[in-house]
């Protein structure tokens, strides 16, 4: 059983559902997928994933489901799947309003640290399964970020990477922040490596130790940013570990 924090919660009776109209059975299987989603955060863990309690929470009988997923284990790769392509869309809209290289890698980040604090157990879960296999849409996307991360870090680990796409892009604006002078960093697969331990740990260790003195999140973040990816440019306003580069 994976566990990512936990919480009690009544379940509440089923509530009245209509039948879908013919052809819509997508809707039945979006409706299936949301009801894993909420058990996962309400809980914190898979394990509450059961056909009962998703037959309960969308108002069906549970063989209704076998239309749709065989196991309880299929749905929460569905979730895993839709949680991924959340995280990459929620990149790419921050890095959309960057005027520059600098401004696209932290916006990148910046968003990453967001997503996994507003989304803290699905964040979670993006780590505790291997790449599931979603939409043919999404398939093509991962098998895309695996593709352009195997000639750096090898086809295996490249496969094994949780969130491949969101690594990938931030991989590649790490490497555009080299190449135009941006970034005096030498090595983009290094750099990339180091933020995005940095971004994970950090997620880590606010959601772990919530009551712990820290500094302001956005200097903070600017900062740890900055000197890893050893970005030019003024340095954060706070300057809470000094002079970035010495």
């Amino acid at each position: 059983m994976r566990t990512y924090g936990c919480k009690v919660i009544a379940m509440a009776p089923p509530a009245a559902r209509r039948r879908n109209p013919r052809g819509q059975g997508g809707q039945l299987r979006d409706e299936i997928v949301t009801a894993a989603r909420e058990l996962l955060i309400e809980t914190g863990s898979d394990s509450a994933v059961t056909l009962r309690a998703i037959a309960r929470k969308v108002g069906i009988a549970a063989p209704s489901i076998y239309a749709h997923f065989d196991t309880p284990d299929q749905i929460v790769e569905a979730v895993v799947t839709e949680t991924r392509s959340l995280l990459v869309r929620q990149l790419e809209t921050a890095r959309a309003g960057a005027e520059d290289t600098r401004e696209r890698l932290l916006a990148d980040c910046h968003a990453y640290l967001v997503f996994g604090a507003e989304q803290p157990e699905l964040y979670a879960l993006l780590f505790s399964r291997p790449r599931p296999r979603g939409s043919s849409t999404t398939e093509e996307r991962v098998d895309q970020a695996v593709h352009q991360l195997a000639p750096i870090v090898g086809e295996t680990i490249a496969s094994q990477l949780a969130p491949a796409e969101a690594f990938s892009i931030l991989l590649r604006d790490v490497a555009d922040a080299m190449h135009d002078g941006t970034s005096r960093a030498e090595d983009a697969l290094g750099t990339a490596t180091a933020l995005w331990a940095a971004l994970h740990g950090l997620i880590l260790l606010r959601a772990r130790i919530p009551r712990f003195p820290w500094p302001s999140p956005g200097p903070l973040e600017d900062e740890i940013i900055s000197r890893l990816a050893l970005l030019e440019g003024p340095a954060p306003d706070d300057g809470l570990l000094g002079t970035p580069g010495r």
